[in-house]
């Protein structure tokens, strides 16, 4: 509960829509609770012979009431919806930021199933309780004080019928909540598990399919399924069961209230006396009963409402509080270039509580120099390049840029001046020119009109589709200069020449409809195009055939001669022509030089190389 209370600061933006809600709802409660007054008098008045009058007034009176009531229930939960609505907004707003502000080791601990459940089926449970829950909830409490008070004031024996029955359902109705509430945070869990399988075959699902294993992946999707299942079903039993059983309670208690309120009223008409139990008076509190009863139903849903709101706020709540494990500093270090002198200091660094993956580490890389990291699988290439942009933070030891430590350099000048290229190709759903000039955000480019002449098989191309790089029927797009001379050197102009809209190819989400070797040469001419001073490759020409991949290296030698390069790979034709090549083995530098130094005196890098050479002689 106090997690869902924390999130009610999101309404501050949206106090004026709340406060005029409630007092409109307290306003519209209020003349409800005087209808069966006027009920009362209508009747009582009307039992007289030849009294129309009384009668025709109070009923009019009554429609009145209901017409305004039913209004400002309205104005008041149009208000309300307003306010969840902006709620839901902004919750929703800091939840993204917040998932911005992840480092790569939060990541690591977040699956996106996870996250996506918290950021959107949470946050409307929330947004649906401040709607609704909040709504009825409010108005069952007002309701049922106010018939109770009034019950009491017409008449007080029949009102202890009543004040028996109905707080003793309301205490049934709050044991419920306790029951229910933990099994909330159940559903919500498994219901991630449910969402886990479906992104992750969705994202895998090349994988899957090439490995013929749709059966499996069916199986283990309805393993989830059936336990979300099985658990959505005991609590739907839980209230099925209870709600009849807490209805049949109120309704006794209307019975009960007829049967002696009956009574009374006949005893008074025998006996001809005037006190007592009027008629008017029985069904006014008749009326008062329900509108008794059917709050405490009401409050029964709510109370089923603020369990799930109380179990999907926790979540959110603790999404909001999950701290980036990488922070800057007091007073960050920012600049506009950097030389790219980087220097790594007896550095170790581990995954969690795994064995290090780096190990003792100690290097220096020049300005502009053009360095190759090689190693085998698992031998800590890709930890090592992912701590000099900090994308971890070091586990001991330190690297420094320019003789600056990473950890004292805002984020944003390390993103900005250092980019790391990764292993895993990832481009995002939109034409090839989005993704090309995504570090700019799209202002290495232009448009122009659509013509014949720029339809043909050039690099520019036709209309640009939906998906991200604008609206379907939007003028196609060209690159400027630095687009081009980044695709250029990528190797990539070729192709995307080739390609029927060009430049405005349409790419789909992850880079489908492009081979692997295209994505990366696209990654590759995006890195290019971000203009950094120190650019690093983590194996990003896998997929390009030996000769594309030599030409690129040597485009990149050739054009980024004032930049800092490291290109790790697992073959050493990619970085032969380095300046000098580091060899890793398992997480320690296991030999420093050129290719020909490091043929004479490194047994792994030659062993490597003959291995190599030999695959392709065979």
């Amino acid at each position: 509960m106090a997690a869902l209370a924390r999130l009610f600061r999101y309404l501050r933006n949206y106090r004026g829509q709340t406060v005029w809600s409630l007092v409109l709802m307290l306003i519209a409660a209020g003349m409800s609770l005087v209808q069966p007054l006027m009920t009362q008098r209508a009747i009582d008045l009307g039992v007289t012979p030849g009294q129309v009058g009384p009668v025709v007034f109070w009923s009019l009176i009554l429609i009145g009431a209901a017409v305004v009531s039913g209004g400002l229930h309205l104005l008041g939960g149009v208000l309300l919806s307003h306010a969840g609505q902006g709620m839901a907004f902004e919750i929703r707003n800091d939840l993204f930021k917040k998932i911005m502000s992840f480092s790569y080791s939060n990541l690591d601990r977040w699956r996106t199933g996870e996250l996506l459940v918290r950021t959107n089926s949470d946050v409307n449970t929330v947004r649906m309780f401040v709607r609704m829950g909040l709504f009825l909830m409010l108005q069952s409490i007002i309701m049922l004080s106010g018939s109770l008070v009034i019950m009491y004031q017409v008449n007080a024996r029949l009102s202890v019928v009543m004040f028996i029955v109905l707080p003793g359902t309301l205490a049934l109705f709050f044991v419920l909540a306790v029951i229910i509430r933990p099994l909330f945070s159940v559903v919500r869990d498994k219901l991630d598990a449910v969402n886990n399988v479906i992104q992750e075959n969705l994202s895998g699902a090349k994988v899957v399919r090439a490995f013929a294993r749709q059966a499996y992946e069916e199986e283990r999707f309805g393993t989830r399924n059936d336990d979300f299942l099985r658990i959505s079903l005991r609590v739907g039993y839980i209230v099925a069961l209870a709600f009849p059983f807490l209805f049949l309670l109120g309704r006794m208690a209307v019975v009960l209230v007829t049967w002696f309120g009956g009574t009374a009223v006949i005893e008074n008409l025998v006996a001809g006396t005037a006190e007592g139990l009027t008629l008017g008076q029985l069904l006014a509190f008749n009326e008062y009963a329900l509108l008794a009863v059917f709050p405490i139903l009401a409050l029964g849903f709510t109370l089923s409402m603020l369990a799930r709101a109380a179990a999907s706020a926790t979540r959110v709540a603790d999404l909001l509080a999950e701290q980036p494990d990488l922070t800057e500093a007091a007073t960050p270090v920012s600049a506009d270039r950097l030389a790219g002198a980087i220097a790594f200091e007896d550095v170790s660094f581990a995954y969690g509580d795994a064995e290090n993956a780096v190990e003792g580490v100690t290097l220096s890389i020049a300005p502009g120099e053009k360095i190759g990291i090689l190693g085998r699988t698992g031998a800590g290439k890709s930890s090592l390049a992912a701590l000099i942009p900090r994308m971890y933070d070091v586990g001991a030891g330190r690297i420094t840029i320019d003789g600056i430590d990473v950890r004292d350099y805002s984020l944003e000048t390390l993103r900005r001046r250092v980019t790391l290229v990764l292993q895993e190709t990832v481009l995002l759903s939109g034409s090839i020119l989005d993704n090309v000039t995504y570090a700019h955000g799209g202002s290495a480019r232009g448009t122009y009109a659509r013509s014949a002449s720029a339809r043909g098989g050039s690099a520019q191309g036709g209309s640009t589709r939906d998906g991200g790089g604008g609206a379907p029927d939007a003028p196609p797009t060209q690159p400027d200069e630095r687009a081009i001379e980044a695709a250029r050197i990528a190797c990539a102009l070729d192709f995307i020449g080739e390609k029927e809209n060009g430049w405005n190819e349409h790419v789909g989400e992850r880079g489908t409809g492009l081979s692997g070797g295209q994505r990366q040469r696209i990654a590759i001419a995006r890195a290019i195009l971000a203009d950094p001073d120190v650019l690093i490759l983590d194996d990003v020409t896998s997929a390009v055939d030996a000769s594309t991949e030599k030409k690129i290296v040597s485009n990149l030698y050739r054009h980024l001669k004032e930049k800092t390069v490291v290109i790790i790979s697992q073959k050493i034709n990619t970085i032969m022509l380095a300046d000098r090549i580091f060899v890793l083995e398992e997480g320690r530098i296991a030999g420093v030089g050129t290719h020909e130094e490091l043929l004479e005196t490194n047994g792994t890098y030659r062993e490597i190389y003959d291995t190599q050479s030999l695959e392709i002689r065979v």
